[in-house]
């Protein structure tokens, strides 16, 4: 059978789902063994990082079961601005060029997109939602919780 039939096929005779009985209090019993287990996670993340502090304190390279191997830390470069423009003037220039383009870009489009947090201050939300048409509200995809009863 091909996939387009095999999907024909499920569609017309879907596989059984399995019944969950009380599946409320299963998902609150799984709740549960989760935030035990999320427990036993950080105690554990603690210490491990207690050990690699402790290991990296007294200069402990390798033992029976482990390596320590370390890597660089990121570079983080940052430009004296002053000294680049006293040391590549021509370079200096043209960046400003550049900077001043996009700029004018920015003040071409002053007004295509307005941040609605603004709108919000100015404009009272009630207001704002009687207007047809300005604002589009969709919803997102609905999210459950169990809770105790």
């Amino acid at each position: 059978m091909d996939a387009k039939a095999e999907q024909r096929s499920l569609n017309e005779c879907p596989l059984p789902q399995p019944e969950i009985k009380d599946p409320l209090a299963y998902v609150i019993e799984c709740d549960d063994q989760i935030a035990v287990l999320q427990e036993q996670i950080q105690d554990l993340l603690a210490r491990r990082t207690e050990a690699l502090d402790y290991a990296i304190k007294n200069n402990i390279t390798e033992d029976s079961r482990g390596k320590l191997e370390t890597t660089a830390g990121r570079s983080i470069r940052t430009l004296n601005v002053q000294r680049f423009r006293e040391v590549f003037p021509k370079e200096w220039e043209m960046c400003c060029d550049v900077e001043r383009k996009d700029i004018r870009d920015r003040l071409n489009r002053v007004g295509e997109k307005i941040n609605l947090t603004l709108v919000d201050r100015l404009i009272k939300k009630a207001r704002l939602m009687a207007a047809p048409g300005v604002v589009t509200v969709t919803e997102g995809p609905r999210s459950y919780k169990v809770v105790r009863k």
